[in-house]
């Protein structure tokens, strides 16, 4: 059976807190997919439980300092937003994802006294079944072109389809990540690769091409890493599971890939000829006017969701075309924290991604061999995810994206330097206490 190091430190947590923390972290990735109204209990309980933990247990407050610059960011982003409210006189409800920012800082207590990490892992991949399994119901027997889960259309159609699109590829990324750990007994890593499958037929059938993007990039990453490892034997082995995998997925959703490679061809043909009323020429179109709002505005921006209007006077002066006057958001993350917080808004989201993910590399550079890496590994595939989602779509504008990113970042960093000796996370002269090891079981 195999180990994993913990911390010295014990956290002196009854064993019913334990377990109440254990199944409703493992079951909120599901509310991700499925967000019933029934949501609201696990995160009820999370925040109980969280407001528990923060009272009695100062190991646990500690993993917070020993993640002071991720906690800085994801704190003061509240701060950050009413401070921009006031300056532009915006509106109130622009603040509403520094508030879910704070919900999960502080329910990021409850993954310091996991019991059992793996049963969370097991919830990561049910999420990436759910979603892959929802897509591909919605394609093939409700006949809908581009799934969209429950997350709804607008006005627009597809909103609800890329943000879809985002979530099951991140959690399709996290199973492939399990699946590939060899640490793992069989039946585990069977459901990690089931999830992992399940969840890439979805991200095929959703053909959303930003999150493609990312499958493509992170999952490549993932797999070369974990290849890189083996010896010539399994390597084989490897490429021949991969190589069979892919073709089933290329057999059962030719047409989909098919279809969505015309669909791109159809739009550079037109935008070749001058047409830019598509999905990449808006986009190209949204990205000028958004730099141009930046240099007119370059320190602090227009102010938090105006680009919209912005946008609006913009085709009023006749600086933009009119097809684009129905859109809110520049659909680049990074050149939306340009035009609406000049270079203080782009150096805040540069913060939110790296913050996490220096110290996800850090506890990688720092953790010897027979340490859990999963963790730091699993933030950075949730880090680079969202970083390459930003390129061609907003990933804040809406609330299931938004807390994604919080729930996992937040999670993982808590586990991450929950796994390394206070010594070692506190100082790198490499002088460690010896660390104790408990066998992880169900």
């Amino acid at each position: 059976m195999p180990v994993y190091p913990i911390s010295p430190k014990h956290v002196p947590v009854p064993s019913l807190v334990n377990l109440l923390a254990l199944w409703s972290l493992a079951a909120f990735p599901l509310t991700f997919v499925f967000p019933f109204e029934i949501k609201v209990v696990p995160y009820l309980a999370l925040l109980a439980i969280a407001i528990y933990l923060l009272r009695a247990s100062k190991e646990v407050r500690a993993g917070y300092g020993e993640m002071k610059p991720v906690v800085f960011a994801f704190a003061l982003y509240l701060p950050y937003s009413l401070l921009g409210i006031w300056i532009h006189k915006g509106i109130i409800s622009s603040a509403d994802n520094g508030v879910h920012l704070l919900y999960f800082l502080g329910i990021a207590a409850c993954f310091a006294v996991l019991p059992s990490r793996r049963l969370f892992w097991c919830g990561l991949s049910a999420a990436a079944i759910g979603a892959g399994a929802l897509a591909i119901f919605q394609r093939v027997a409700l006949g809908i072109d581009r799934p969209y889960g429950m997350f709804g259309i607008n006005e627009l159609g597809l909103s609800g389809s890329i943000k879809f699109g985002m979530v099951t590829t991140v959690f399709t990324l996290l199973a492939l990540q399990a699946a590939l750990d060899g640490c793992l007994p069989r039946r585990f890593r069977l459901w990690h690769a089931a999830g992992a499958l399940v969840g890439l037929g979805g991200c095929v059938v959703i053909a959303s091409r930003g999150p493609w993007l990312a499958l493509l990039v992170v999952g490549g990453a993932v797999a070369a890493a974990k290849v890189m490892q083996l010896d010539r034997r399994h390597k084989l082995i490897a490429a021949g599971i991969t190589l069979f995998s892919l073709t089933l997925l290329f057999a059962l959703f030719h047409e989909e890939l098919r279809e969505r490679y015309l669909f791109t061809i159809g739009e550079l043909t037109a935008m070749r000829g001058g047409d830019l009323n598509t999905s990449i020429g808006g986009r190209l179109v949204m990205w000028k006017a958004a730099w141009t709002m930046f240099l007119a505005h370059p320190l602090l921006g227009i102010g938090m969701n105006q680009f919209g209007p912005h946008l609006r006077e913009m085709v009023a002066l006749g600086q933009a075309p009119e097809f684009v006057a129905i859109f809110s958001q520049t659909h680049n993350e990074y050149l939306e924290a340009l035009a609406t917080g000049g270079l203080v808004g782009i150096a805040y989201l540069l913060w939110l991604f790296c913050a996490p993910a220096l110290l996800f590399w850090r506890q990688l550079s720092l953790q010897r061999t027979g340490y859990d890496t999963q963790a730091a590994v699993g933030g950075l595939i949730v880090i680079a995810s969202f970083a390459l989602f930003a390129v061609s779509d907003n990933v804040f504008d809406r609330q299931v994206t938004t807390s994604l990113f919080a729930f996992l970042t937040l999670g993982f960093a808590m586990m991450a330097v929950r796994t390394i000796p206070a010594s070692a996370s506190a100082d790198n002269s490499g002088t460690e206490k010896p660390v104790r090891e408990v066998a992880v079981s169900l």
